[in-house]
């Protein structure tokens, strides 16, 4: 559902003053309020969150396409604002990170054979699990430490969720981190690839395990 105005800036509209945000910008236009002619950015405060179009832009942001971007921003109320316009004004301050858009690169990181070196809850790996993705049927495999698993995934944007995983039933000793990488895929809200590693995150932004490509 498109929404024009973030509640969290609802405030704004009675007050009169400026304040300061962490926003995300999206990799790509939509089209503006009324007219499908123009195209606007959009934005959003949490991971989570649907994206909101921005009918104004943001002042001093050098946008590039294809990228996401998490950047701060000052909002204050426009007075007299027209129809066509929204209430509030967004002006930029500074880029937090820009990265290029998982849609560019679901296709070549999603694939392929990873293994476990960091997760969730866990100091020390005795043994590593490893995920197998298989981005033509959209399938996931690979042993969670002792058991061998398989479950399905899909992307929407930025988004990234795994379905419910189907294990052998063989007696492990390291049950816990099997555990564990299966509550890690369960919380999985997003990932990002960043220095060759793979990092999933769950949706409050917490990092739930981080991964490494296997030499074929």
């Amino acid at each position: 559902m498109t929404k024009i105005i973030p509640l969290l800036v609802l405030a704004l509209l009675i007050g009169s003053c400026s304040i300061k945000k962490v926003i995300y910008v999206a990799d790509s236009y939509a089209d503006c309020k009324n007219t499908t002619s123009l195209k606007c950015l959009q934005v959003k405060e949490n991971m989570e969150d649907d994206w909101i179009v921005l009918q104004n832009g943001i002042e001093g942001f050098d946008y590039k396409e294809g990228f996401t971007h998490k950047i701060e921003v000052e909002i204050a109320k426009v007075k007299n604002a027209t129809n066509n316009e929204s209430n509030l004004k967004y002006k930029f301050v500074k880029v937090i990170y820009q990265e290029e858009s998982n849609t560019n690169q679901d296709k070549v990181v999603l694939s392929g054979n990873w293994i476990v070196f960091k997760l969730i809850d866990i100091d020390k790996l005795n043994v590593n699990p490893t995920l197998n993705f298989d981005s033509k049927t959209n399938n996931l495999s690979g042993k969670a430490g002792c058991n061998r698993y398989g479950t399905s995934f899909s992307i929407e944007g930025d988004q990234l969720k795994f379905g419910i995983p189907v294990a052998t039933k063989m007696s492990c000793t390291n049950i816990n981190i099997e555990r564990a990488f299966f509550d890690c895929l369960q919380n999985t809200s997003y990932y990002k690839y960043i220095d060759g590693n793979l990092i999933f995150y769950s949706k409050d932004g917490k990092e739930q395990m981080t991964c490494s490509k296997m030499k074929e």
